[in-house]
Protein backbone atom coordinates (compact mmCIF):
# COMPACT_ATOMS: atom_id res chain seq x y z
CA UNK A 1 0.00 0.00 0.00
CA UNK A 2 3.01 2.24 0.01
CA UNK A 3 2.11 3.23 -3.54
CA UNK A 4 -0.65 5.52 -2.20
CA UNK A 5 1.53 7.61 0.06
CA UNK A 6 1.48 11.42 0.07
CA UNK A 7 3.56 11.95 -3.08
CA UNK A 8 1.03 9.95 -5.12
CA UNK A 9 -2.09 11.49 -3.62
CA UNK A 10 -1.79 14.59 -5.80
CA UNK A 11 -1.39 12.38 -8.86
CA UNK A 12 -4.45 10.33 -7.88
CA UNK A 13 -6.53 13.50 -7.49
CA UNK A 14 -5.31 14.80 -10.85
CA UNK A 15 -5.95 11.49 -12.62
CA UNK A 16 -9.43 10.77 -11.27
CA UNK A 17 -10.77 14.15 -10.13
CA UNK A 18 -12.53 15.17 -13.36
CA UNK A 19 -14.03 11.72 -13.84
CA UNK A 20 -15.39 11.66 -10.28
CA UNK A 21 -16.74 15.21 -10.66
CA UNK A 22 -18.70 14.26 -13.78
CA UNK A 23 -19.93 11.08 -12.15
CA UNK A 24 -21.00 12.91 -9.00
CA UNK A 25 -22.71 15.69 -10.97
CA UNK A 26 -24.77 13.17 -12.90
CA UNK A 27 -26.23 12.04 -9.60
CA UNK A 28 -26.69 15.30 -7.69
CA UNK A 29 -27.10 17.76 -10.62
CA UNK A 30 -25.24 20.54 -8.80
CA UNK A 31 -21.57 21.39 -9.40
CA UNK A 32 -20.89 22.76 -5.91
CA UNK A 33 -22.38 19.68 -4.26
CA UNK A 34 -20.50 17.42 -6.67
CA UNK A 35 -17.25 19.18 -5.71
CA UNK A 36 -18.02 18.66 -2.01
CA UNK A 37 -18.75 14.99 -2.58
CA UNK A 38 -15.54 14.42 -4.56
CA UNK A 39 -13.55 16.25 -1.90
CA UNK A 40 -15.12 14.00 0.75
CA UNK A 41 -14.28 10.94 -1.35
CA UNK A 42 -10.62 11.90 -1.62
CA UNK A 43 -10.41 12.70 2.09
CA UNK A 44 -11.98 9.35 2.94
CA UNK A 45 -9.62 7.55 0.57
CA UNK A 46 -6.54 9.33 1.94
CA UNK A 47 -7.54 8.43 5.49
CA UNK A 48 -8.33 4.79 4.70
CA UNK A 49 -6.18 3.97 1.65
CA UNK A 50 -4.57 1.14 3.60
CA UNK A 51 -7.93 -0.69 3.42
CA UNK A 52 -7.91 -0.72 -0.39
CA UNK A 53 -7.40 -4.38 -1.22
CA UNK A 54 -6.84 -3.90 -4.98
CA UNK A 55 -9.57 -6.38 -5.92
CA UNK A 56 -10.76 -3.74 -8.37
CA UNK A 57 -8.98 -0.89 -10.12
CA UNK A 58 -8.45 2.30 -8.17
CA UNK A 59 -10.81 4.09 -10.58
CA UNK A 60 -13.57 1.57 -9.86
CA UNK A 61 -12.93 1.76 -6.13
CA UNK A 62 -13.10 5.58 -6.10
CA UNK A 63 -16.19 5.53 -8.32
CA UNK A 64 -17.92 3.16 -5.93
CA UNK A 65 -17.15 5.44 -2.97
CA UNK A 66 -18.43 8.41 -5.00
CA UNK A 67 -21.67 6.67 -5.97
CA UNK A 68 -22.30 5.63 -2.37
CA UNK A 69 -21.63 9.18 -1.18
CA UNK A 70 -24.03 10.53 -3.83
CA UNK A 71 -26.72 8.10 -2.69
CA UNK A 72 -26.18 9.24 0.91
CA UNK A 73 -26.52 12.86 -0.16
CA UNK A 74 -29.67 12.24 -2.20
CA UNK A 75 -31.32 10.56 0.81
CA UNK A 76 -30.47 13.45 3.13
CA UNK A 77 -32.63 16.42 4.09
CA UNK A 78 -29.78 18.68 2.97
CA UNK A 79 -30.32 17.42 -0.57
CA UNK A 80 -33.99 18.32 -0.57
CA UNK A 81 -33.29 21.72 0.92
CA UNK A 82 -30.50 22.31 -1.61
CA UNK A 83 -32.81 21.59 -4.55
CA UNK A 84 -35.26 24.24 -3.36
CA UNK A 85 -32.47 26.75 -2.67
CA UNK A 86 -30.90 26.13 -6.06
CA UNK A 87 -34.19 26.78 -7.81
CA UNK A 88 -34.56 30.21 -6.22
CA UNK A 89 -30.89 31.10 -6.62
CA UNK A 90 -31.07 30.18 -10.30
CA UNK A 91 -34.15 32.37 -10.72
CA UNK A 92 -32.47 35.33 -9.02
CA UNK A 93 -29.01 34.92 -10.59
CA UNK A 94 -29.98 33.70 -14.04
CA UNK A 95 -27.97 36.45 -15.76
CA UNK A 96 -24.89 35.78 -13.60
CA UNK A 97 -23.91 32.37 -14.94
CA UNK A 98 -20.39 31.11 -14.61
CA UNK A 99 -18.61 29.47 -17.53
CA UNK A 100 -19.36 26.01 -16.07
CA UNK A 101 -23.05 26.67 -15.67
CA UNK A 102 -23.29 28.20 -19.15
CA UNK A 103 -21.69 25.08 -20.60
CA UNK A 104 -23.97 22.94 -18.49
CA UNK A 105 -27.05 24.85 -19.62
CA UNK A 106 -26.06 24.29 -23.25
CA UNK A 107 -25.68 20.57 -22.60
CA UNK A 108 -28.95 20.39 -20.71
CA UNK A 109 -30.78 21.99 -23.65
CA UNK A 110 -30.33 18.73 -25.47
CA UNK A 111 -33.52 16.76 -25.03
CA UNK A 112 -31.60 13.53 -24.63
CA UNK A 113 -29.52 14.83 -21.74
CA UNK A 114 -32.62 16.31 -20.11
CA UNK A 115 -34.50 13.07 -20.45
CA UNK A 116 -31.67 11.04 -18.97
CA UNK A 117 -31.27 13.46 -16.06
CA UNK A 118 -35.02 13.27 -15.37
CA UNK A 119 -34.89 9.52 -14.79
CA UNK A 120 -34.84 8.34 -11.19
CA UNK A 121 -31.35 7.64 -9.84
CA UNK A 122 -31.52 3.87 -10.22
CA UNK A 123 -32.29 4.17 -13.94
CA UNK A 124 -30.16 7.24 -14.62
CA UNK A 125 -27.05 5.65 -13.13
CA UNK A 126 -27.24 2.51 -15.29
CA UNK A 127 -27.82 4.55 -18.47
CA UNK A 128 -24.89 6.84 -17.66
CA UNK A 129 -22.54 4.05 -16.67
CA UNK A 130 -23.49 1.89 -19.67
CA UNK A 131 -23.72 4.48 -22.47
CA UNK A 132 -21.51 7.35 -21.32
CA UNK A 133 -18.88 5.56 -19.25
CA UNK A 134 -19.07 2.49 -21.54
CA UNK A 135 -19.00 -0.02 -18.71
CA UNK A 136 -20.28 -3.56 -19.18
CA UNK A 137 -23.37 -4.74 -17.32
CA UNK A 138 -21.13 -6.99 -15.23
CA UNK A 139 -18.89 -4.02 -14.28
CA UNK A 140 -21.91 -1.90 -13.42
CA UNK A 141 -23.29 -4.70 -11.26
CA UNK A 142 -20.01 -4.95 -9.40
CA UNK A 143 -19.81 -1.19 -8.97
CA UNK A 144 -23.37 -0.91 -7.62
CA UNK A 145 -23.42 -4.21 -5.69
CA UNK A 146 -26.27 -5.53 -7.84
CA UNK A 147 -26.64 -8.65 -9.95
CA UNK A 148 -25.98 -8.40 -13.66
CA UNK A 149 -29.61 -9.40 -14.32
CA UNK A 150 -30.81 -6.49 -12.19
CA UNK A 151 -28.61 -4.15 -14.23
CA UNK A 152 -30.01 -5.55 -17.48
CA UNK A 153 -33.56 -5.12 -16.20
CA UNK A 154 -32.90 -1.53 -15.14
CA UNK A 155 -31.31 -0.78 -18.51
CA UNK A 156 -34.32 -2.22 -20.34
CA UNK A 157 -36.76 -0.22 -18.20
CA UNK A 158 -34.72 2.96 -18.53
CA UNK A 159 -34.64 2.57 -22.31
CA UNK A 160 -38.41 2.12 -22.33
CA UNK A 161 -38.88 5.29 -20.28
CA UNK A 162 -36.53 7.23 -22.54
CA UNK A 163 -38.24 5.95 -25.68
CA UNK A 164 -41.54 7.31 -24.38
CA UNK A 165 -39.99 10.71 -23.63
CA UNK A 166 -37.95 11.19 -26.80
CA UNK A 167 -39.13 11.62 -30.35
CA UNK A 168 -38.05 9.02 -32.93
CA UNK A 169 -34.94 10.90 -34.19
CA UNK A 170 -33.57 11.49 -30.69
CA UNK A 171 -34.26 7.86 -29.74
CA UNK A 172 -32.28 6.63 -32.77
CA UNK A 173 -29.30 8.80 -31.76
CA UNK A 174 -29.31 7.39 -28.23
CA UNK A 175 -29.86 3.81 -29.39
CA UNK A 176 -26.84 3.92 -31.70
CA UNK A 177 -24.41 5.48 -29.22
Amino acid sequence: MEQYEAQNMKEIMHTYGDYLMRLSYLYVKDWATAEDIVQDVFIKFFETHHQFEERATLKTYLAKITINRCHDYLRSWKSRRQIISNYWLNQINAEKCSIDSEMLQRLEKLDIAKSVLQLSVKYREVIILFYYEELTTASIGELLNLSENTIKTRLRRAREMLKQRLDEAEWEVLRHE
